[in-house]
C-alpha cells in the first residue's frame, strides 16, 4: 500500500502529539522514530526490537518462522515496536496510512511514559540499553571468532544459558540480603533449636546459597569454579538480557492498556480531520476488541485503566 503521507506530515503530527503529551503531564524520554519496511520489522521482531544483538541460531529460527507466517498470510505485523531506551526508539511501518502513523505515534508516547515511570523498569538503565546490547554483541562475536573457543562452543553454551535465562529476580522491591546478614539471621533462628544437632546446625549454616536464590545464572557464574572467563561473561550477558526483557513480559497487559488509553485520549484531544478520525475509530475499535477464546492485552489493559479512572 503506497504511503499517503510525507515526512513533513509526520513531523507536524509529532509536534501536535507532543503538545498534548505536555498538556496531560506525561513524563517521557526524548522520542526517536525509525520508519521501516516489512523485512526490517521482521528482523527487529526476531531480535525483540534491538538494533544490535548477539548472534544465536534461535533468532534466525524466529525470523524464518515470522517471515513464513507473514508470507502465507497467517499473521500480520505490528503497527510499531517501542524500545525501552533513553532516548526511546520506536519503529513505524512504512506502509501505515497517515491515520495509523498518527495513532501509532500517540500510542508510542504512552509506552514511553510507562517505561520512564513504572517501577518495574527502574533497574534497566535505559540510557545505556542500546550501547550495552551493541557491546555485548561485539563480545559474543569475538568469542565466536576466537580459534580457541569457536562458534560451536559458544552456541552450545548459549543454548544452556537460554534454558535458564528467565530464572532471575523478578521483584526488585525485595532487596536481597548480603551473605553475612543472611547467615547471621539463620544462626539466630537455629540457636534456640533443641531438635537439631550441632552437626546439622553447622551444615545448614555452611550451605551455599544460604537462602534460595532466584538468579540461577548468576549463582552458577559466581559459584562454579570450572567455568572459563568467556563462559562467565556469556552468563552475565544472557542474564542482563533476561533482566531487561522480564519487566516487559510481566507488564504486557497494563503497558499496552496505558498506551491504548493515551492514544485514544490524545487523538480525541487533537483537532483531527474527519476522514482521519473516522479511520482512527475503525482501527482503535479493532485493536481493543475482545478476542473470544483468547486474551487481548489491549482490550483488558485499557479496560483496567478505564475502571481505575471511573472509580
Amino acid at each position: 500500500m503506497p504511503a499517503n503521507y510525507s515526512i513533513e506530515d509526520l513531523k507536524y503530527w509529532e509536534d501536535q502529539i507532543q503538545e498534548k503529551v505536555d498538556y496531560f503531564g506525561l513524563n517521557c524520554f526524548p522520542q526517536e522514530y525509525e520508519i521501516c519496511d516489512h523485512n526490517d520489522m521482521l528482523g527487529y521482531m526476531a531480535y525483540s526490537g534491538m538494533p544490535a544483538h548477539y548472534p544465536h541460531w534461535s533468532y534466525g529460527k524466529s525470523f524464518e518462522k515470522l517471515k513464513t507466517m507473514y508470507d502465507y498470510g497467517v499473521s500480520g505485523l505490528p503497527y510499531e515496536m517501542v524500545i525501552n531506551s533513553n532516548p526511546c526508539l520506536a519503529y513505524l511501518m512504512r506502509d501505515n496510512t497517515l491515520c495509523l502513523q498518527v495513532m501509532t505515534m500517540a500510542h508510542v508516547m504512552g509506552h514511553n511514559d510507562f517505561f520512564a515511570n513504572n517501577f518495574t523498569f527502574s533497574h534497566t538503565h535505559p540510557e545505556l540499553t542500546l550501547e550495552k546490547f551493541k557491546a555485548q554483541a561485539v563480545r559474543v562475536r569475538n568469542y565466536i571468532e576466537d580459534p580457541s573457543i569457536g562458534l560451536e562452543r559458544v552456541e552450545n553454551f548459549l543454548d544452556s544459558a537460554h534454558a535458564l535465562m528467565f530464572n532471575c529476580n523478578r521483584n526488585f522491591a525485595i532487596k536481597k540480603r548480603g551473605e553475612a546478614d543472611a547467615r547471621a539471621q539463620l544462626s539466630r533462628e537455629l540457636s534456640g533449636r533443641t531438635d537439631l544437632s550441632d552437626e546439622e546446625i553447622n551444615k545448614r549454616l555452611n550451605r551455599t546459597p544460604i537462602e534460595p536464590d532466584e538468579d540461577i545464572l548468576l549463582f552458577i557464574r559466581d559459584n562454579q569454579p570450572l567455568l572459563a572467563e568467556w563462559q562467565r561473561d556469556l552468563l552475565t550477558i544472557v542474564h542482563y538480557s533476561a533482566s531487561y526483557f522480564v519487566p516487559q513480559i510481566e507488564t504486557k497487559i497494563i503497558n499496552e492498556g496505558w498506551a491504548s488509553f493515551w492514544h485514544r485520549t490524545i487523538m480525541n484531544a487533537m483537532e483531527v480531520p474527519n476522514d482521519i478520525m473516522l479511520e482512527f475509530f475503525a482501527h482503535h475499535n479493532r485493536v481493543v476488541a475482545p478476542h473470544p477464546g483468547s486474551l487481548n492485552p489491549y482490550y483488558l489493559g485499557v479496560a483496567i485503566w478505564d475502571n481505575i479512572l471511573f472509580h
